[in-house]
């Protein structure tokens, strides 16, 4: 029994594992990433897959609802109530023959009721501003995530273009080492050169191809993030179209973005719009000070069974009024809380504003360095072509060794490293440029993959 217990248990846990995995979702694999993608692709496989998107959507969907909701509580209600009773004879004895009975007889009754709200201290109209306003936040948050969205899409997608040229470098690199190599081996057989310059060559490859397996490594990890971003199963091989891009060089006028971004970024807006939702916040605290008015009107009809039935409508009307006189001080603590709410709504709005000033300083920067880098990076990569022409020269007419040759190689490879990773510098900073000031080109089009209603 001791040994079938635990044999029970691991069968129980194997059955489980393979049930949890036969239940749990394969990740997609859409059909575009079986051939070469490029940047609007992978934009629209991000905006049909991934999770973001689709949770921002929701949260969407659910504060419609809410709308829904509020604008529902000017309606009038209807109810409807049945009742059916019996109780059994009571007789008691009072002595001498007599006998006094209780009996109430079966009945039944039913009550149709409409209740009507008069909103005159304006609380349902200020609860449906308010959810109004919330829908408008949740709309805005949408377009944020979609902008989010695709500055990840483009950075993840330039990463992958920037593993790629970086692991064209270094196959490069080796493939003019292992030429030397064999030039090398050729001319120490026919005794022109030292044993010295065989193993100079052979340390130059075996070195070169440490950093093309670390290039390799890169891709595969780029390739992955990507997919991570597309919503897709990270193990595809996702493959790109290669593209290099283009440098403009043209100086940002900050303050004129900064301007655009206060104007356009969704986060400043959804701020903005805060501010007008806990203004109405603070009005449907204080309605509470004012007398609340309601109307409602009932039809009830009630027979009794005592052999013959016998009906009686019933009709009544109601006006009620509740007017408040003193609840201990708590709606002029709500009125404290929902200015002080007010208060933080205007300073998150201040700090928001700084951060996306910032946001927008910090990209034209890096957008103008990463310009200039390109231009400097391609000047290196010449003048480093040139040494290794002139080194070759020198290493063939006798007059240099082969260290100075490959010295001139490694900083050739070096300087090309250097200019691939300020292309795609300058690509990343361009699209962070683009999502701080929220003039991103793509957003119109990949927003009717997603469409949604902007008004509740």
């Amino acid at each position: 029994m001791k040994k079938f217990i635990p044999t029970l248990l691991i069968s129980l846990i194997c059955i489980s594992g393979a049930w949890a995995q036969q239940c749990k979702p394969e990740p997609p694999h859409p059909p575009e990433l079986d051939k070469c993608i490029n940047l609007d692709q992978a934009l629209e496989l991000a905006f049909r897959y991934n999770p973001n998107i689709k949770i921002a959507v929701d949260q969407l969907q659910r504060s419609r609802g809410s709308v829904n909701e509020a604008r529902a509580a000017f309606n009038p209600k209807f109810s409807a109530v049945g009742q059916h009773s019996r109780q059994t004879e009571v007789i008691i004895d009072l002595g001498g023959g007599t006998n006094l009975t209780f009996q109430k007889p079966i009945s039944n009754e039913g009550w149709l009721t409409m209740a009507l709200p008069l909103d005159v201290n304006k609380q349902l109209g200020y609860t449906r501003d308010i959810a109004k306003y919330q829908f408008d936040i949740q709309y805005l948050s949408l377009l944020s995530v979609s902008e989010d969205l695709i500055l990840s899409v483009k950075t993840a997608y330039y990463d992958l273009l920037r593993a790629c040229g970086q692991k064209d470098v270094a196959q490069a690199a080796v493939d003019v080492a292992q030429t030397r190599l064999d030039n090398t081996t050729a001319r120490f057989n026919a005794g022109t050169v030292a044993k010295f310059d065989v193993t100079t060559a052979q340390t130059d490859l075996a070195n070169l191809n440490q950093s093309l397996i670390q290039a390799q490594n890169r891709v595969l990890v780029a390739q992955a993030a990507l997919n991570r971003v597309l919503g897709v199963d990270v193990n595809i091989p996702t493959q790109i179209v290669k593209e290099t891009p283009a440098i403009q060089g043209v100086p940002v006028d900050v303050p004129a973005a900064i301007e655009t971004a206060y104007a356009k970024r969704p986060e400043v807006i959804a701020q903005e719009t805060v501010i007008k939702a806990r203004e109405k916040g603070i009005r449907l605290e204080k309605s509470a000070y004012y007398p609340t008015l309601s109307l409602s009107s009932s039809y009830g009809y009630t027979f009794a069974t005592t052999g013959l039935n016998t009906g009686t409508p019933e009709y009544q009307t109601a006006l009620t009024a509740n007017i408040p006189i003193w609840n201990g001080g708590i709606t002029r603590a709500r009125v404290e809380q929902a200015q002080a709410d007010f208060q933080n709504a205007q300073d998150t709005l201040d700090q928001t504003q700084l951060a996306v000033s910032l946001d927008v300083r910090t990209a034209a920067l890096t957008l103008e360095e990463a310009a200039k880098r390109v231009s400097t990076t391609q000047q290196n990569v010449d003048l480093a072509e040139e040494a290794l022409r002139l080194a070759n020269v020198r290493y063939d007419a006798g007059i240099a060794i082969l260290v100075e040759v490959t010295n001139a190689e490694s900083q050739l490879t070096q300087a090309r490293f250097n200019n691939v990773n300020a292309q795609y510098d300058y690509a990343t900073a361009q699209a962070q440029l683009q999502r701080a000031t929220s003039c991103i080109p793509e957003l119109e089009r990949l927003a009717l993959l997603n469409p949604v209603e902007t008004k509740p």
